[in-house]
């Protein structure tokens, strides 16, 4: 029932942001230098990350919560970042890399402490806490840069919640993901924004890390690993060479140009994360 009643309350509050977005004529500022198929979806109301991560809060909170509250201050921190991004970018100041960054590293440190209390990956506190961190500034601009594509994000992490699927933050998150994904299939009528990116970039991280699984996130999470790979050496191979190595970054931007369709990359990357998961999943104890 916690999937169910998050599913519904995330539909619906998703249809109130809607048109309060619409109301407000707050939409989504779409980059002119991205794919020029993208510029029709100027003005699509964005920020729907308040929708999804508030319906999977308010279940999450009704079922009692458990030992992972301290996991959802720090995904509403990352959110609550995101949406400061968003509207930044709304009103064309976005936030600059090192501020952003910033905030990360102090969210992650106090995670990261508290964390390091719950779980050891190394004989010692210190290279935790530094291990965590890093993961979890990774993660975030990894879900970030996946967020490109309707659709596309949202079903990635439906993928990498199912083996947590006996965690009510699991099934609740899961469920608003589902919830969200009624407006955000193609053509969205709402996107998550950095809001919702960054959130659960840092929510499924965390998860991984608090579920003693941290060593097997960057296979299951395959494809925003290779994301955010694409940029980096995007950004690096034309800094060095004035060339591009892909047709455009992040990585489902250059399969867009090399004529795929958006909802075949949603599909194709979506079976990618659905076989890395299985593997990684097999691999950690589960069942073959």
């Amino acid at each position: 029932m916690t999937l169910v009643a998050a599913a519904v309350l995330s539909w619906f509050l998703g249809g109130l942001w809607i048109a309060l977005m619409r109301s407000l004529r707050l939409g989504k500022q779409v980059r002119a230098e991205g794919p020029q198929s993208h510029l029709a979806k100027t003005g699509t109301p964005s920020m729907g990350g308040v929708s999804f991560l508030l319906a999977a809060a308010v279940v999450y909170g009704l079922q009692g919560g458990d030992t992972y509250a301290g996991l959802w201050l720090l995904g509403l921190g990352y959110a609550l970042l995101g949406l400061a991004d968003d509207l930044a970018g709304m009103m064309r100041r976005p936030l600059k890399a090192r501020e952003k960054l910033a905030v990360q590293v102090v969210m992650g440190l106090v995670f990261a402490v508290w964390a390091s209390g719950q779980v050891a990956y190394t004989p010692y506190p210190v290279l935790d806490v530094a291990l965590f961190v890093l993961v979890m500034i990774a993660a975030s601009n990894a879900f970030n840069f996946t967020d490109g594509v309707d659709g596309l994000l949202a079903s990635v992490t439906a993928v990498l919640l199912l083996p947590f699927q006996g965690l009510v933050l699991a099934q609740s998150l899961l469920g608003a993901l589902l919830g969200f994904l009624w407006h955000n299939a193609p053509k969205a009528r709402l996107f998550m924004g950095d809001t919702g990116s960054m959130g659960l970039g840092a929510l499924v991280a965390g998860l991984f890390i608090l579920e003693g699984k941290l060593w097997w996130l960057p296979l299951a999470a395959l494809i925003p690993v290779l994301e955010v790979l694409s940029v980096m050496i995007q950004v690096t191979y034309f800094r060095r060479t004035g060339r591009r190595v892909f047709k455009m970054s992040p990585l489902h931007h250059h399969f867009e140009l090399s004529g795929w369709e958006e909802s075949k990359v949603v599909f194709r990357f979506v079976v990618v994360t659905a076989l890395t998961t299985a593997l990684a999943y097999a691999l950690w104890g589960g069942p073959a």
